[in-house]
């Protein structure tokens, strides 16, 4: 597969209906990577949709009828990089009365590729509106990252008003402490990797962390459904990088059962 493939309702796009999607920007998605028909953390992804649908929109996810659209979606691609935005058909911009029409739109895209750069961040301070959902919103995240480009940094890190990170622009944000993984303590979206690897150890902490408190760590590292790679510096702050404490996080997660679809 060499293109992205899209589908609305478990059916191949028509243009006419894709431009629906466009109108609001008012909804929300999550992200997976498919490998050979299983995700990690397939369950985590379908309570978020579900729970996502039923804040924004008062409605319901039909999960069965998303899985067999999904695999419908899949059926000749069983790797790949996966996006399901939902959304309410019948509202827009001048009305958002009424009963919500819930839709959903697949895109399929070739398998994503484990980041292995480490990464410098640059941190801003920005609270995303409604941060525990992943919602379609993501205009100030790609130009907070793109400021951080301008400034020679590979990536936006956030931070809260009162000086605490939060997340990355499109990641969550962790720490090594010795053996144990450090993780920030600030409103922010519950990652799905994140929460597999809390869940993996008892022994992970939450604190609050400022740009300088990242003096005080091992190691530092970003991770989303795509992987989890190294941070090296965070505004002025060096960061060591152990490849071996990297590699060891990433069999840890892939230690974690995969579900199928």
């Amino acid at each position: 597969m060499s293109t992205t493939r899209v589908f609305i309702d478990g059916a191949p796009a028509e243009v006419e209906a894709l431009a629906g999607f466009t109108r609001t920007g008012y909804g929300h998605f999550t992200t997976m990577q498919v490998r050979q028909g299983v995700v990690r953390g397939l369950d985590l992804h379908l309570i978020r949709l579900q729970r996502a649908t039923r804040a924004l929109f008062d409605g319901r996810l039909d999960i069965e009828a998303l899985r067999g659209d999904l695999r419908a979606a899949l059926a000749a691609t069983p790797d790949a990089s996966v996006r399901i935005s939902v959304v309410a058909g019948n509202w827009n911009a001048r009305g958002m009365s009424g009963p919500a029409r819930i839709r959903t739109l697949i895109l399929v895209d070739p398998p994503a590729p484990e980041p292995e750069k480490a990464v410098r961040l640059r941190s801003f301070v920005h609270e995303r509106y409604l941060p525990r959902f992943k919602h379609l919103g993501g205009f100030e995240l790609f130009h907070l990252r793109r400021q951080a480009r301008m400034q020679g940094f590979d990536d936006a890190v956030l931070r809260t008003r009162a000086g605490f990170l939060s997340e990355g622009a499109t990641c969550s944000l962790g720490f090594f402490s010795g053996e144990t993984l450090v993780w920030t303590q600030a409103p922010q979206l519950d990652g799905i990797t994140r929460h597999l690897l809390m869940q993996s150890d008892p022994r992970a902490q939450v604190r609050e962390i400022s740009p300088e408190d990242a003096r005080g760590f091992d190691g530092a590292f970003c991770c989303h459904s795509g992987g989890i790679w190294p941070v090296s510096r965070i505004d002025e702050v060096s960061i060591p990088v152990d490849a071996a404490r990297i590699a060891a996080l990433r069999a840890r997660l892939a230690e974690i059962p995969m579900q199928p679809i």
